[in-house]
């Protein structure tokens, strides 16, 4: 600028000479010709300092730069300069150092001037530093804005430096503002471990715990965080406000609010949030319903979709491993595209224990970075699954947890028996709200309705109406502000009625909507309305309109759609239980129709437990008992397939094997009841063939091999509905190569593998007929007629990289193609050439995000020891070995823990070893795997052989019997060397 008008240069280098004279003042001409072009030879670069010079001289009209001395350049002195950086360094105005020196200027192909410019800007950025580091020491004592201006400035260039984050905090403790002083050390903490991972110093640790101290020993509130003031609950509120301030210090906290329906319940907890400030810790919320009372885990689906969304923004690290077994049970969580894990030729459903245990961890994970507020709203609601993970988490006592749950004063037995429990060991605590008191309900009538608004007669009658309670309070408050001239108006006489009296301000249309509304427990969608009720959309929104400022429902969007729904269950249960049994029944199957129609919408678990919540309250049980079915065969086609079809945004009720066989069992009997009550009803063929094929698929799946295959019988004795569904067919033929597969009858294989292909070829059932061709490869492997089996598995493969895009669900398929093809070789002891298969196997897994699967891993171990590499191989185990764990997988499991036992063995570690090696019995006998039983008892012979002072009470038979059992087992298999494994393995060390 010159004058005030802006002057332009030519060239960015004429620029750049004037920035080094106003920052160095005076530089030689060598070094300005050096900085400036410094690849070009010094005549060159002479040459072209003069013509900038000239250039400056012409585009100023003065001598803006002169030459004291023929070598130096510096800034005329005649002329007086207005510099940011001059005025910087004399008065350390820090509103001129927002940005850095020269902010966006560079020079191309000048790295001398570049390089100096790196270091200009590193000595002003630290100058800037030192003088705010020191204005923030004079600041910090007195003046608490000034220091957090300096603070802001601070961490804006160094966002790292623990010391400005000390000093900030010991500046509110000196000041009394403890809780800005907390949220500043959870601010660097947080950076910290997202940038480092790695947490605040013990310094700062010892400040943050003192600050907590100070915070929840403070006997009045901070200016900052003021108590919301609820009128009749201020009691409560401290003892919220209390017990936050404790969690925050550290200690571990639970709390049920209980209270009779309408007390106040969750208006007293959204009162105590909006107090404490969602910012200070992560508050994750849910609504328990009593309709979803049968859908499992559906409160913490939505825990954890919270969760999901806030790992997502704030970019936590979470090990894999957590989230593929999270997945499992909350399928939208993460990014994984598939719901299950996958497994070897079984089933691949999760030890609901294995994945319980990854939730609990990954809470404390992210609790870790920040303290985290679970809130339970209507517990006595909560499905059993949902209670036991509650419980498990507040018996955690994790510091960084704190649960709230709201409950009913008189709960079911089998939470009464939980928190009894809980409450008993001290786990938690429990705060009973009591109706508000006369005087309370005086209060409340006068802060809302203004002093003299009404009268000690009806102030008493509105107290006798409602009984205190706040949910019937508030319906009689917006009765009387409805109603001009409150003296003269007919109060209504009991809670039934004041209920009723809101009901009866509607008009015809309104109530229908608010009937039509109430059929859905959480919410009912626009499109659901929409569908059931005889009115375009615009009146239907001038209708829910009316109902919103009646303060009877509220309206959201979730998920891109519009949603409607009560804002008080108490009033959703009322219109509810006014429906006629008929119109009850009518709107309910009208929501089912709706669910049955929508082709957008995803088939998933909640979808099924929609349909079927709504059929159950039509009173439709044939259409109860066919979702049911049809629900349990979706879940079954991801957890007892041979190779599961993956597919999008499915999801399953997890149900552990004994409420599964009841399950079977409850299922069965009301198909009978149906099929002699209501013959006509459904197709029983139909529901017959899928409900047995499912319990096939799980009895097969677990070793229970004469009720599966009963089962699968039971499927296959409907031969009409299997000749118009060939899948269907071919899925019971499958079942029963499964179970050939397992025990190793190759004969009832090839039958059923051959019928299947038929019927696959006949129907044009591509992809059936990849998946067959590669269950014949396996046949042929496992007959030992190696060439003709390679041919097969490659042509399966062939099919299924050439199928269709959808078919990429049937991706596991051609990961264990390749791991046959690893089997193929190992079996050949081609054990070098066999491991390059097994890596494809696990790549195609791994490229996709698909789960590890433990077999591969155990395949690849036994080639690995063959070769020698025992340490390798070793890994390898222990990785399966973990997998199995967390996993129901049976094929594979009995050989991986044999193997684990001896290496355990061979390390000393007996203990373990005669562990793994019960497990690994009991697996074995389970599956009646002729190659698992016959490595079992060869590893037996060799523990027994090797180590008889430990071994001897845990194998009795002793080494003769265990090698004859071994040759009785596996002698005729195959391939089977393992049948000759070395006594020498024993003494390896890994």
């Amino acid at each position: 600028m010159l004058d005030g008008q802006q002057v332009l240069l030519p060239f960015k280098k004429a620029e750049a000479l004037l920035y080094c004279l106003a920052l160095k003042k005076t530089i030689s001409r060598e070094q300005a010709a050096n900085l400036l072009w410094d690849s070009d030879d010094s005549q060159v670069a002479k040459k072209n300092l003069r013509h900038t010079l000239y250039t400056i001289k012409k585009t100023f009209d003065l001598e803006l730069i002169v030459s004291p001395k023929k070598h130096l350049l510096t800034l005329n002195p005649e002329l007086s300069y207005d510099i940011d950086y001059d005025n910087f360094m004399k008065n350390c105005d820090f509103s001129l150092c927002d940005g850095e020196l020269m902010q966006g200027f560079s020079l191309k192909n000048a790295d001398a001037f570049e390089n100096w410019l790196d270091m200009e800007r590193t000595e002003l950025k630290e100058y800037y530093l030192r003088q705010l580091y020191d204005s923030m020491i004079h600041a910090a004592g007195k003046d608490v804005p000034e220091t957090e201006s300096l603070f802001a400035k601070y961490v804006k260039k160094d966002p790292l430096d623990e010391r400005v984050y000390q000093l900030m905090m010991e500046c509110y403790q000196r000041n009394g503002l403890y809780y800005k002083g907390i949220k500043v050390y959870q601010n660097i903490s947080k950076l910290l471990n997202a940038e480092l991972r790695i947490a605040p110093c013990n310094e700062l640790a010892q400040l943050h715990r003192e600050l907590l101290s100070a915070w929840t020993q403070s006997s009045t509130e901070e200016p900052e965080q003021p108590m919301v003031h609820v009128i009749g609950r201020k009691e409560e509120m401290q003892y919220l406000m209390k017990s936050y301030r404790s969690f925050l210090l550290g200690t571990p906290t639970a709390i049920f609010v209980l209270g009779d329906n309408g007390v106040g319940k969750t208006y007293l907890i959204n009162h105590f949030f909006d107090s404490i400030g969602e910012d200070s810790c992560i508050v994750l919320k849910t609504i328990c319903f009593q309709e979803e009372r049968e859908f499992i885990l559906q409160p913490w689906n939505t825990i954890m979709l919270q969760l999901d969304q806030y790992i997502r923004s704030h970019n936590i690290s979470v090990p894999a491993n957590y989230m593929n077994h999270i997945n499992t049970l909350f399928p939208l969580f993460g990014d994984r595209p598939l719901s299950v894990q996958v497994p070897e030729d079984i089933m691949i459903s999760y030890n609901y224990r294995t994945t319980r245990n990854s939730v609990l961890k990954l809470f404390s994970l992210v609790g870790e970075e920040t303290p985290i507020i679970l809130f339970f709203d209507n517990i006595q609601f909560m499905d059993n699954l949902s209670l036991e993970l509650l419980s498990l988490i507040i018996r955690e006592r994790n510091p960084n947890i704190m649960c709230i749950c709201t409950c009913l004063d008189v709960q079911p037995p089998q939470l009464q028996k939980q928190i009894n429990a809980l409450l008993r060991e001290k786990f938690a605590t429990q705060l009973l709200l009591e109706p508000f008191s006369e005087q309370v309900v005086k209060d409340i009538l006068v802060d809302r309705l203004g002093p003299d608004a009404l009268n000690d007669q009806i102030i008493r009658h509105i107290y006798q109406d409602s009984e205190g309670n706040g949910f019937f309070l508030d319906l009689l408050m917006s009765y009387l502000t409805q109603d001009a001239g409150a003296s003269g108006v007919h109060m209504p006489t009991n809670p039934q009625d004041i209920l009723l009296a809101r009901l009866e301000e509607l008009s015809t249309d309104s109530r229908q909507l608010l009937d039509t509304i109430s059929v859905c427990p959480e919410s009912i969608t626009l499109d659901i309305v929409e569908y059931i009720f005889n009115r375009n959309t615009l009146e239907i929104i001038e209708l829910t309109d009316d109902l919103k400022q009646r303060s009877l429902i509220r309206e959201k969007v979730s998920d891109g759609q519009i949603r409607f729904q009560f804002r008080h269950a108490k009033m959703q249960d009322f219109v509810h239980s006014q429906l006629s049994p008929s119109k009850r029944r009518l709107l309910h199957a009208r929501v089912a129709n709706y669910y049955e129609e929508a082709a957008e919408l995803v088939r998933n678990n909640s979808w099924y437990q929609r349909v079927i919540y709504h059929y159950a309250q039509a009173g439709n049980d044939a259409k109860v008992l066919q979702y049911k079915i049809l629900s349990l065969s979706d879940y079954s086609r991801f957890n007892y397939e041979l190779y599961p079809i993956l597919q999008l945004q499915k999801d399953s009720a997890l149900k552990a094997p004994k409420q599964l066989t009841k399950y079977f069992d409850e299922l069965t009997a009301e198909l009978v009841r149906l099929y002699n009550y209501q013959p006509n009803a459904l197709d029983f063929a139909e529901m017959e063939t899928w409900l047995y094929l499912v319990i096939g698929k799980y009895c097969i799946s677990q070793g229970q091999y004469k009720k599966g295959l009963d089962a699968i019988h039971r499927s296959l004795s409907h031969a009409e509905y299997l000749e118009e569904h060939p899948q269907m067919h071919i899925a019971c033929l499958r079942q029963l190569t499964f179970y050939g597969i397992q025990v190793g009858d190759t004969g009832l294989m090839c039958e059923n593998i051959q019928k299947s292909m038929e019927i696959a070829k006949e129907n044009r059932l591509g992809i059936d007929y990849a998946i067959e061709c590669r269950l014949y490869g396996l046949y042929l492997l496992m007959c030992g007629r190696y060439d003709e089996s390679r041919e097969q598995l490659n042509q399966a493969i062939n099919r299924f990289e050439s199928a269709s895009l959808d078919a990429q669900n049937y991706v596991l398929n051609l990961a264990a193609c390749y791991n046959y093809l690893g089997e193929l070789e190992r079996k050949q002891q081609n054990f070098e050439h066999s491991l390059e298969y097994y890596d494809r196997a696990l790549e195609i897994c791994s490229d996709r995000k698909y789960p590890k699967n433990p077999t591969f891993y155990s395949n690849q171990a036994r080639a690995l020891l063959a070769m020698g590499k025992k340490e390798q191989a070793a890994d390898r185990f222990f990785t399966a070995n973990k997998l199995y764990d967390a996993s129901s997988i049976l094929v594979g499991r009995g050989i991986t823990k044999s193997y684990c036992a001896l290496l355990y063995a061979a390390e000393g570690n007996f203990k373990d070893s005669k562990l793994l090696l019960a497990e690994a019995e009991r697996h074995a006998q389970i599956l009646a795997s002729p190659m698992s039983l016959g490595i079992l008892e060869r590893i037996k012979a060799i523990l027994i052989k090797n180590y008889p002072e430990e071994f001897t009470d845990v194998i009795p038979e002793g080494y003769e019997a265990c090698c004859a059992n071994a040759e009785k087992h596996m002698g005729h298999l195959p391939g089977a060397y393992e049948l000759y494994l070395p006594l020498e393995l024993a003494d390896m060390t890994i």
